[in-house]
């Protein structure tokens, strides 16, 4: 058995915004980053990805999992999903497609139960991590949720691959020396 890397990252308001030809570029730009990030990491040994599953990064790992899973049949993608409607709230083209990805993954878990409320997305955050030997972070510096999932990521030493969103900078933050 392998080991498993979970993302976390910023909603597309953060990134360049929910359509436009700015969002495709940024959004383009961190699929590709991913996808090479994701074939280190199997290369490395990594077999599972957890992704939550939101809007943003989270759905853009999830299907960057996908594209490289026909060269790495192996590998498996996870939604850890703060709560089951977790996506009720979202404009009704973006629950279909959400719902299409779940319906791709090897395997779905609602880490909390209904109802909504916003410290289910910190315990799905701190859920994915622990569960994970590695994580790998679009993350601007900036606050909100994906700066609370590195600081957690950081609280309990695991490496963490950061991907600036705009320019696709990667740098590593390590507990202690780690490359792929």
């Amino acid at each position: 058995m392998g080991k498993t890397a979970c993302f976390t990252g910023h909603r597309p308001n953060k990134l360049g915004g929910y359509n436009g030809e700015r969002a495709v570029k940024i959004q383009d730009g961190i699929f590709n980053s991913l996808t090479s990030a994701i074939q280190k990491a199997v290369e490395s040994g990594f077999d599972a990805f957890i992704s939550g599953g939101a809007l943003g990064v989270d759905q853009i790992a999830a299907e960057a999992v996908l594209y490289v899973k026909p060269k790495y049949p192996n590998i498996k993608l996870i939604i850890a999903k703060p709560f089951p409607s977790q996506s009720n709230r979202w404009p009704k083209n973006t629950q279909i497609e959400f719902e299409d990805l779940c319906s791709r993954a090897d395997e779905v878990i609602d880490v909390s139960d209904d109802p909504f409320s916003p410290e289910k997305m910190q315990i799905r955050n701190e859920w994915m991590v622990d569960k994970s030997a590695a994580v790998i972070a679009v993350y601007n510096g900036g606050g909100g949720g994906t700066n609370n999932c590195v600081k957690y990521a950081q609280k309990t030493f695991k490496p963490i691959l950061l991907i600036n969103p705009y320019t696709l900078i990667e740098k590593w933050q390590l507990p202690s020396k780690h490359t792929w």
